[in-house]
């Protein structure tokens, strides 16, 4: 565990979402990976925001009292942001994930996003590590 770090676990920027994608694919998307949230990124790769199971869930219990389309991405994003870089230690992730309550640290190199890791992610080196 000692040698790990946020590179060596990451999730690719596949888990990535794009900021006109529906709400109602966010939630499919999130599903699909497993993840309680993901960052934003715009054309380039950049990360622009952050979405989270509760901002979707919100969201789409509006849009089914209302019977409103589902919103996009950019309506109901955070553009507060936290992340880490690459060669961060694992150990030192889940430290500051834990006190930021942050669920998935968006991993950005260079200006662009470049993975992802979840707390569950983090859980499971931890665990193998024992």
């Amino acid at each position: 565990m000692e040698n790990k770090t946020a590179r060596t676990i990451m999730r690719r920027p596949e888990v990535a979402l794009r900021r006109l994608m529906t709400i109602d694919r966010v939630s499919d998307h999130l599903t699909k990976h497993q993840l309680p949230g993901a960052p934003v990124v715009n054309k380039i790769g950049e990360l622009i925001g952050y979405v989270s199971e509760f901002d979707c869930l919100q969201q789409l219990m509006q849009s089914s009292y209302y019977r409103h389309s589902p919103s996009l991405v950019e309506d109901v994003m955070s553009t507060k942001l936290i992340m880490s870089r690459p060669d961060i230690a694992l150990i030192d992730l889940a430290s500051t994930m834990n006190a930021s309550r942050i669920n998935v640290m968006p991993i950005v190199e260079d200006g662009k996003l470049i993975g992802a890791v979840s707390r569950g992610d983090i859980m499971r080196e931890m665990v193998k590590a024992l």
